[in-house]
């Protein structure tokens, strides 16, 4: 079930919320997919990531989730086995920038991948200005 966060103008209640999904060859996902904007003063406290289609590039496959320009501070190159479809979850503590984007990155090298999807979800606390 893929979900919304109910009120992102809720105060100190930790949500969790679909930020979207991730493909192999989406449009702009080598240098980082938008999928969602966090409201102001949002404090990540978990990702998850749930690969349902494993990605097959021929030598690697890397897909990072983050709000910084590397698209990593939320979940690195190793916090995801992008070959093996799974569910991988990390407890984190990232504090969003004021109107901070969710983007995914997904590099790879070797043969080109044919496969490769992923759903992601964020938990986060709003907390008032």
């Amino acid at each position: 079930m893929k979900v919304n966060a109910t009120d992102f103008g809720i105060c100190g209640t930790e949500q969790l919320f679909y930020a979207g999904s991730v493909a192999f060859n989406d449009t702009g996902v080598a240098t980082g997919k938008e999928l969602k904007k966090l409201p102001n003063n949002a404090y990540i406290t978990r990702a998850v990531a749930v690969v349902t289609t494993a990605f097959n590039a021929g030598t690697t496959n890397v897909l990072t989730v983050g709000t910084n320009d590397d698209c990593d501070n939320i979940l690195g190159t190793s916090d995801i086995t992008e070959g093996t479809a799974g569910t991988y979850s990390k407890q984190t503590f990232v504090e969003a920038a004021k109107g901070a984007k969710i983007k995914a990155k997904y590099t790879q090298t070797g043969t080109d991948a044919t496969a490769g999807v992923a759903d992601v979800y964020i938990f986060f606390v709003s907390i008032p200005e």
